[in-house]
């Protein structure tokens, strides 16, 4: 099968029970045969894949620098099929374990490849994300959803690998990475990802375009994809409201 959905999950935030429901949930909303695969540092099911290391000595875990690299991790089958040798297919959409499906994933692998894709967060105010841009905040662009086709980001890990130390140390996301290298705020056709358009993704605890449609924790079954961001919840909070929309 050419369609693969890949997630990642490490450390203690999400049990098995978020990999076993989002595969759930790709099962009943894509119309077209995929593979499933998660890379995790524990794998336990058949389709768990070992998460790689190599990145992990150069996380300042003290400072929190560079959060959640390890889901790019995804990318480097791209640059060396070695690594990650189970995961088949060519048609990738990279999905956070913490979403809620709402329409046919069809869609998303039917688009045009150009480009790989990637979640421009409509509902942020554009003035403050180009005032905060030199400040390393307030990003555009979230690495929740993303589809890309074999290849296409070899380039992202290979610019890792050569500046691994100097990116880790930089930047206070990865996403943030991506925004100041990957990404055009002021031009998009300029940039090497583009953003998904508005209408496919939103965000429960944000909203969905600013400013005319910023209700939060609210159900939108006509977009494509809910995203969960907890910052600032409880865990426990949290989990109920995500598990009460599943």
């Amino acid at each position: 099968m050419e369609n693969t959905v890949l997630c990642v999950r490490w450390g203690d935030k999400y049990d098995n029970t978020y990999v076993e429901k989002l595969k759930e949930q790709c099962e009943e909303h894509c119309s077209v045969p995929f593979n499933f695969y998660c890379l995790t540092e524990k794998p336990i099911q058949p389709y768990d894949v070992l998460l790689p290391t190599y990145w992990d000595k150069y996380y300042l875990e003290d400072r929190g620098f560079f959060w959640a690299y390890r889901k790019y991790y995804a990318f480097a089958l791209n640059d060396d099929p070695k690594i990650l040798p189970k995961i088949q297919g060519n048609k990738f959409l990279l999905l956070d374990l913490d979403v809620v499906i709402h329409q046919d994933l069809k869609y998303f692998f039917d688009l045009p490849m150009d480009k790989p894709w990637i979640v421009r967060g409509w509902w942020n105010n554009p003035d403050t994300i180009k005032r905060n841009f030199a400040k390393h905040k307030s990003t555009p662009i979230n690495s929740s959803v993303i589809r890309w086709d074999r290849g296409q980001l070899e380039t992202i890990v290979k610019k890792i690998n050569k500046n691994v130390e100097v990116i880790f140390f930089t930047y206070p996301s990865a996403d943030n990475y991506f925004n100041h290298h990957w990404y055009n705020v002021w031009n998009e056709e300029k940039g090497f990802f583009r953003g998904f358009p508005q209408g496919d993704i939103y965000s429960w605890y944000k909203g969905n375009v600013f400013p005319d449609d910023m209700t939060a924790n609210k159900i939108r079954e006509d977009h494509k994809i809910c995203l969960f961001n907890n910052s600032g919840y409880g865990e426990g909070e949290y989990d109920e409201e995500i598990k009460d929309l599943w």
